[in-house]
């Protein structure tokens, strides 16, 4: 039987659709939604849970932070029979995204290291029209605020999105410059290389964020108001991710 390397998970113990998180925290509030939750052995910090959600098989994975390591999460459960997948946390913002709306990938812009071993052209894969199709029926049904377009990934978060000092203002500055030029929504860490893995590997993804940081601004998010927004993106991800 198949078992992942860094993982160390099995065939038998992940489902075919699989939520994608950074935060391992995230794990332990989307098994809240699972009937059933199966917490599958860490390896090297990577929390996974396994249990049913309206009477269907899902898995729920955490990668930490980047574009190197979430691939390598899609890579080991596509190996392991995975075939639609979905990543969801928070990301900066643009307009015409608003503070705590929903953000939905639809093309991608790469500026980070890991797509090139997966395609030859990093800009031209979209994201799942499958997946988001029923992402925008959930949304519109309920009301919920979505944006759909373009997310720009960086590998450099306090270098080409976040700035601590004086010099990497300048340097973050045009790049907001450049994505809101480009008419990008979203920027973040993992989007782009997911898009051009899950090309590559030939299944279904797809990237749902809270909008959380004002990318002119830089303004955060209050906490009070993610909350409750987190636990609407896993209710809307899991929704997808089994009709899919």
């Amino acid at each position: 039987m198949k078992t992942a390397w860094y993982l160390g998970h099995r065939m038998s113990d992940v489902a075919e659709s699989a939520i994608l998180v950074g935060d391992p925290d995230r794990i332990e509030r989307i098994a809240a939604f699972l009937d059933a939750p199966n917490f599958l052995p860490v390896k090297r910090g990577l929390r996974t849970v396994t249990g049913t959600y309206k009477g269907k098989r899902v898995t729920a994975a955490s990668f930490g932070m980047g574009a190197p390591i979430a691939t390598i999460v899609m890579n080991e459960l596509a190996y392991l029979g995975t075939r639609r997948f979905m990543r969801v946390g928070t990301a900066m913002f643009f307009p015409p995204a608003q503070p705590g709306s929903f953000m939905l990938s639809e093309g991608v812009r790469s500026f980070e290291g890991t797509s090139p071993s997966y395609v030859d052209d990093a800009n031209a894969q979209v994201a799942s029209m499958k997946l988001n199709a029923i992402v925008r029926t959930i949304a519109t049904g309920a009301g919920d605020p979505l944006h759909q377009g373009v997310f720009a990934t960086f590998d450099a978060f306090y270098r080409d999105m976040f700035p601590l000092d004086e010099q990497t203002g300048a340097r973050v500055d045009a790049n907001t410059q450049m994505l809101l030029s480009s008419g990008a929504i979203a920027a973040d860490m993992e989007t782009s290389a997911l898009v051009n893995a899950a090309h590559y590997l030939k299944v279904d993804f797809t990237s749902l964020c809270v909008a959380t940081v004002d990318g002119q601004t830089r303004q955060k998010l209050d906490p009070k108001v993610l909350e409750p927004k987190e636990r609407r993106m896993f209710e809307m991800a899991l929704e997808t991710i089994v009709a899919g």
